[in-house]
C-alpha cells in the first residue's frame, strides 16, 4: 500500500510554500523511554552474546510483571510461562510465519483474514498453502468481521484466522464476548485463531480486553488453556519503540513448540542487549500513560478542527471522504500532505472494498505538527474538497 500511495502522488508537487507533513505511515515520532539509551550504552548489556530462540530468564521475569499487572495476573496463570511465551523481533514475522506454522495441518486449506489487512496476515495466508478468504469489516458490521456469517464447510477447511484488536485502521476495540466466540470457534472447528494486539496499550476511554484473559475466562484451571490461539504483542506503539524489533507471541504450547523449530532454523532472533531494553520497557508503565495521553491530545484537536468520529483505541484516523485516491492526490497537491488511500488496504471482497471511499491518517507526530496538519484538513475540507468531491 505504501509503494501504491507514492505511485499515486509522483508527478504531482506539493506547494513550496508549505512543509510536508508525512501521516502515511504508522511510525510513531515521539520518543521511546529516557533510560533505552542508557541501559545500551552499559558495558555489560551482553553485545557479546549470540540471541536465543528463548531468551533469557530476564525477559521472562520482565514479561510476566506487565502480562500481571496489564492483565489481571496473566503471567501467574501461564506457568511456566517459558511453555506459552517466545520473544520475537516485532511482529510482522510472526504474524507470518504463524501461517507457515499451519501449513498442511488440514486437506484443501483456507485461511481467513480481516479486511482491510495488514500485509503480513494476507502473506501468512499465501504461505500457508491453500486459499485466502477475506472477511470484511465495515461500517455495516462495526469494522469487525461478522463471523456468525462464516458457513460450515468453510470453517471445516479453515487452518488460520486472523483478527486485530484495536483493529487497525478503524480503532475499534473487540468486546469481550466477540473474542470469545472467536476463541469458541477456533476450538470447534480446530483451527488457529491469530489475534494482532499491537495496539492494546493505546486507548481513549475503555481500556481494551486482550484475548489472554478471556481464555482464562473459557479454559479457567483446564491445562488446555491457549489451546488454538496465537496472541502477538510489541513495543513499537505502546512505548515508541519501532526501531527497537521486540514483542512476544503468547500461544498454545504446541504453537510455540512448532515456531521456536522454524525460528531455530532460519528466523530472525531479538539481539540480547535489545531483549534486556524490552523488559525494562515491558516493566515501565508511567512512559505508557504519557503515550496514551500524547494520543488523546492529538485526537482532542482532531475533534476542534475536523467533524469526525474519534477512535476508542490506535492512533488512526478513519475519514470517510468519498473518493479516497482523489482525495489523497489533492491532499498531497494542495496541502503538502501524505495519507494512505483507503482502497489500498482492502481487497474486493463479495463485490465490494470495503476500505474504499475512506483514507488513513497517521496521529504520530508531535502536537503542533497534529495542530498544523488538521488545519490544513479543515480548509481542505471545508473549501477544496467541496469543490472536486466526486461522491460514491
Amino acid at each position: 500500500m505504501f509503494e501504491k500511495t507514492r505511485a499515486l502522488i509522483t508527478g504531482i508537487s506539493a506547494p513550496d510554500d508549505l512543509s510536508e507533513i508525512n501521516m502515511s505511515i504508522g511510525e510513531p515520532q515521539l520518543p521511546p523511554p529516557a533510560f533505552v539509551s542508557e541501559l545500551l550504552s552499559l558495558p555489560n548489556c551482553n553485545w557479546h552474546s549470540y540471541p536465543k530462540v528463548k531468551g533469557n530468564k530476564k525477559f521472562y521475569d520482565d514479561v510476566s510483571y506487565y502480562l500481571n499487572n496489564r492483565f489481571s495476573d496473566i503471567g501467574n496463570w501461564l506457568q511456566p510461562l517459558e511453555d506459552y511465551l517466545l520473544p520475537v523481533p516485532g511482529t510482522r514475522e510472526p504474524l507470518h510465519m504463524l501461517g507457515y506454522c499451519t501449513r498442511s495441518t488440514k486437506p484443501n486449506p483456507l485461511a481467513l483474514v480481516t479486511n482491510p489487512f495488514y500485509h503480513a496476515w494476507r502473506a501468512a495466508g499465501l504461505i500457508n498453502g491453500g486459499e485466502v478468504q477475506l472477511m470484511n469489516a465495515s461500517l455495516d458490521n462495526g469494522f469487525l468481521p461478522d463471523l456468525s456469517l462464516i458457513d460450515e464447510v468453510t470453517l471445516a477447511r479453515t487452518t488460520i484466522m486472523y483478527l486485530c484488536t484495536p483493529t487497525n485502521p478503524q480503532g475499534i476495540i473487540a468486546s469481550e464476548e466477540y473474542l470469545a466466540d472467536a476463541i469458541i470457534l477456533a476450538r470447534k472447528h480446530n483451527f488457529l485463531l491469530v489475534v494482532d494486539e499491537c495496539y492494546i496499550d493505546i486507548w481513549r476511554h475503555n481500556m481494551p480486553v486482550s484475548s489472554l484473559e478471556v481464555a482464562r475466562k473459557i479454559s479457567g484451571s483446564s491445562e488446555h488453556k491457549l489451546s488454538n490461539l496465537a496472541v502477538l504483542n510489541s513495543l513499537s506503539k505502546r512505548s515508541n519503540a519501532a526501531g527497537l524489533r521486540a514483542g512476544f507471541l503468547c500461544a498454545d504450547p504446541k504453537v510455540i513448540s512448532s515456531y521456536s523449530k522454524i525460528a531455530a532454523n532460519g528466523l530472525a532472533l531479538v539481539p540480547t542487549p535489545l531483549l534486556n531494553v524490552a523488559g525494562e520497557i515491558y516493566r515501565d508503565f508511567e512512559h505508557n500513560k504519557l503515550v496514551r495521553s500524547h494520543y488523546n491530545n492529538a485526537f482532542k484537536l482532531a475533534e476542534k478542527y475536523l467533524d469526525c468520529d474519534i477512535p476508542e483505541g490506535g492512533f488512526f484516523l478513519w475519514l470517510k471522504v468519498g473518493d479516497d485516491l482523489r482525495c489523497a492526490q489533492l491532499l498531497w497537491e494542495k496541502m503538502a500532505i501524505k495519507v494512505i488511500p483507503g482502497s489500498y488496504m482492502a481487497l474486493a471482497s463479495n463485490a465490494e472494498n470495503p476500505a474504499s471511499g475512506y483514507i488513513r491518517i497517521a496521529m504520530v507526530h508531535s502536537l503542533d505538527t497534529i495542530e498544523q496538519a488538521m488545519q490544513r484538513l479543515q480548509i481542505f475540507f471545508n473549501n477544496i474538497w467541496r469543490e472536486n468531491k466526486i461522491d460514491d
